[in-house]
């Protein structure tokens, strides 16, 4: 029987020896019933029906069935062989194919499998293909994907529908919806800043339902375009790779998911809840997929027929689907292309410097931690907004810490996140050095201008075409560089001589703490061009963080 394992296994055994038991004691009853009865008929000894004399009887009477009517008992199935097959489910409705494949085939155990639909398509992409007889992605366009790249798949019925919802970490959801209509308009909450970040078009259907969805819902008046397209740029600008795990992070956002993994997350650490905007915001659909080689294999047509079956519908509601494919969105293979297109233009990857102080002042504790321990967590949790193609490094500064007294030190040069590195990736470089953030690090002073000036001047070295070239600077105090540096005067002035329009890089800086001099962080940011941020409770840090990651492209 099925077993579902998102990292869990569950496994089913059919009853066989319970319905063994039974028949035996339905044995043991009557032959009780009868020693009670004084049946002269037989002795004691002949409750099995054998004749005393040890002969054969001649004939078998019947027994007299307008006396008394026996029930019928169905035998249990008789299994030749028991077989395995393998299925590999989307993992917001993975629960709901195990519910269903307990009862669909008494001689085939299966073992459901939780997998991101992505992640089946690299790894048939890499030449290791899992080993599964059935695949249910949450959308045909994976398993299309698939056949694309050679993969003999069998796509069959649509098997389910989920709705696409606008979700976010309950607390959070009801705070920020609270007065607000059940069913907002898409222009409700484009107006209101409700702060939805999305994925990939190209990898993660729920964004490409909800783009198309917004899209619709807001018009195509002129003042509707402009509205479609200064979101379109935030989105793009400001996608995740993963919403769901940026959610999971503790990032205040709403993300496009299914009812069904909103269902799904009920009892977990991060419990969601999710609103539809009027109109909707599409729909996915769950196919059956045959994978290559399973077409026969015992057990893959009997799974299918139980999933299609009238009985599976309650199992469907329960975790937040429809069964079948009456309430699928119609997709209009242009309108995804064309989106898709938009998406390339408008979101090119990122070369961000993260630039971090570590000045002894970053020991002051700020509720339970220390500065510099809440930076490092706001930190991990920006990292997780960048999908593998953006380059990212890490700096670190005070006073005296490059090898030649320069204020900085290059912790991490900027790569790119898939990059590898001596077997290991850009991304685990970076979250390690992101983690060892802690008071080891924190001495002397804030060499500020200095750093500033250093950090533009490599990344405009390092400027690239087609990426996005950016800043993100933070510190808790004002400029103290006990050895000397530049004066705000003559950094905004250095500044506004390097600045070249063809080699932009974006400057955000952010202060954290009371200490911070919002003006002057304000007034060196819009010489380069850039924006700055403050958060004067070092706790409101991660907010303002993701923020400021968010103006990182204008």
């Amino acid at each position: 029987m099925p077993r579902h394992r998102s990292e869990e296994q569950t496994s089913l055994k059919r009853p066989l020896a319970i319905l063994l038991a039974l028949a035996v004691a339905v044995l043991a009853v009557f032959g009780v019933v009868q020693a009670l009865s004084g049946d002269d008929s037989g002795t004691d000894d002949n409750l099995a029906g054998e004749d005393p004399t040890g002969d054969e009887p001649d004939t078998v009477t019947p027994p007299d069935t307008d006396a008394a009517t026996a029930t019928e008992v169905p035998a249990a199935p008789t299994c030749d062989e028991i077989h395995e097959v393998t299925i590999l489910a989307a993992p917001d409705i993975a629960p709901v194919v195990t519910q269903v494949a307990q009862d669909a085939d008494p001689c085939t155990t299966y073992e459901i499998v939780a997998q991101a639909s992505l992640d089946v398509v690299t790894a048939f992409a890499g030449g290791q293909a899992p080993e599964a007889q059935v695949w249910i992605p949450s959308s045909a366009a994976f398993a299309d994907a698939l056949a694309e790249a050679g993969a003999p798949v069998e796509t069959g019925p649509v098997v389910a529908t989920s709705p696409v919802v606008l979700a976010a970490e309950q607390s959070f959801f009801e705070e920020t919806t609270e007065g607000m209509a059940e069913q907002p308009t898409w222009a409700d909450l484009v107006t209101a800043g409700v702060p939805l970040v999305v994925g990939d078009p190209q990898t993660d259907p729920a964004t490409t339902a909800t783009l198309l969805a917004a899209q619709s819902g807001l018009g195509d008046s002129d003042a509707a375009a402009v509205l479609v397209q200064n979101l379109m740029v935030t989105l793009a600008q400001n996608s995740t790779a993963d919403p769901l795990a940026a959610v999971a992070s503790g990032l205040p956002i709403f993300v496009p998911t299914t009812a069904g993994q909103v269902a799904a997350s009920a009892g977990t650490d991060t419990e969601l809840a999710g609103l539809t905007p009027r109109g909707g915001a599409g729909s996915l659909s769950y196919p059956y997929v045959v994978l290559p080689g399973a077409a026969d294999a015992p057990g893959v047509a009997e799974l299918q027929e139980a999933l299609l079956a009238p009985e599976a519908a309650a199992a469907f509601e329960g975790g937040g689907f429809s069964a079948g494919d009456a309430d699928a969105t119609p997709v209009d293979a242009e309108a995804v292309a064309a989106l898709q297109e938009q998406w390339s233009a408008l979101n090119p990857p990122s070369r961000l410097l993260a630039v971090m102080d570590v000045s002894g002042s970053m020991d002051e504790v700020a509720g339970e931690l220390s500065r510099i321990q809440i930076l490092s967590q706001a930190a991990e949790r920006g990292l997780g907004l960048f999908p593998d193609d953006s380059a990212l490094g890490l700096w670190a500064f005070s006073t005296n810490r490059g090898p030649n007294g320069e204020d900085w030190e290059e912790l991490i040069p900027v790569r790119v996140l898939s990059q590898d590195v001596d077997g290991t990736t850009q991304r685990e470089l970076m979250a390690g050095a992101v983690a060892g953030l802690n008071e080891d690090f924190t001495t002397g002073d804030t060499g500020l201008h200095d750093t500033i000036l250093a950090a533009y001047l490599h990344m405009q070295e390092e400027w690239e075409e087609g990426f996005v070239s950016s800043i993100v600077l933070l510190t808790d105090g004002v400029n103290d560089d006990s050895t000397g540096g530049l004066s705000e005067e003559e950094l905004i002035a250095e500044l506004a001589e390097v600045a070249d329009p063809e080699r932009e890089v974006r400057l955000i800086l952010i202060g954290m703490g009371p200490d911070v001099d919002s003006a002057a962080l304000d007034r060196v940011a819009q010489a380069a061009g850039g924006q700055s941020f403050v958060a004067e409770d070092p706790r409101d840090i991660g907010q303002v963080f993701i923020q400021a990651i968010a103006a990182r492209r204008g």
